[in-house]
């Protein structure tokens, strides 16, 4: 019975697993684009950013590092996005989380573009420390992320952005 249990369970792990996968095609960009050309590639960055937020980093490294690149690749070029990186909000030195926070922040401000620069950074927080909780064993440990938690779970989160950004 035990057995029948372990196999029925490791068939659900792999089914998870396989689920996981990145389900799209990234195109190649090409190396000279213009400013415009990159709106272009908008679902392509929202099904990478959705994709570096709802899988564990230490999955499937090759998959996350390509959807990583194409990322930062279309946020150095495109002008629809700045993403505000301050090492007060996200933890410079942890570059799963530094990634999160990209990626949060781009699908905000991709999908809310009227919003600003204070509602993407405290929607990229809130991301963040979602994605920090759920693979904190892969991700490691960063005390500033965990300061982050405790000012968020005395709902203080909001005003401690706000105080960061609006200096």
């Amino acid at each position: 019975m035990k057995k029948i249990a372990l196999v029925l369970v490791a068939m659900v792990m792999a089914q998870c697993a396989m689920a996981q996968e990145l389900q799209f095609q990234l195109p190649i960009m090409p190396e000279k684009m213009w400013p415009s050309d990159y709106a272009n590639y908008e679902a392509d960055v929202l099904n990478c950013c959705n994709y570096l937020l709802s899988v564990d980093p230490a999955f499937n490294q090759p998959k996350h590092e390509e959807c990583t690149s194409f990322l930062v690749r279309w946020l150095t070029g495109t002008p629809e996005v700045s993403v505000l990186i301050d090492p007060k909000l996200v933890d410079p030195k942890n570059g799963d989380l530094l990634v999160a926070f990209m990626a949060a922040w781009t699908r905000h401000a991709l999908t809310n573009k009227e919003d600003g620069n204070l509602i993407n950074a405290q929607v990229a927080t809130e991301e963040m420390l979602a994605f920090y909780s759920n693979y904190k064993g892969s991700i490691g440990k960063s005390k500033l992320t965990d300061k982050l938690l405790k000012e968020q779970a005395k709902g203080n989160l909001a005003t401690y952005v706000t105080k960061t950004l609006v200096k």
